[in-house]
């Protein structure tokens, strides 16, 4: 594909499609600080509470990815076919 002919939003990047997970880092790290930075009462401990709720929610995505990963290679197959 050209990439004079590519059409942002509808169609992935090109070239990027194979590594589109390393994006999930710096999104995660600028949504934990702007929810931080409007929910934290006291800014004398932002950065270890963005850094913390960016490592939960990177921890809670790679434990559900691997728990579906689970789900459709273990149980699903062992399910009846009737």
């Amino acid at each position: 594909m050209n990439l004079v002919a590519w059409i942002p939003i509808v169609q992935p990047m090109p070239g990027m499609i194979a590594w589109w997970w390393f994006w999930v880092i710096p999104l995660v790290l600028g949504v934990s600080t702007i929810w931080k930075a409007i929910r934290v009462p006291d800014m004398q401990h932002y950065w270890r509470e963005v850094f913390t709720m960016t490592a939960q929610v990177l921890l809670g995505m790679a434990a559900l990815a691997a728990g579906l990963m689970i789900l459709v290679r273990v149980i699903v197959p062992l399910l009846p076919v009737d």
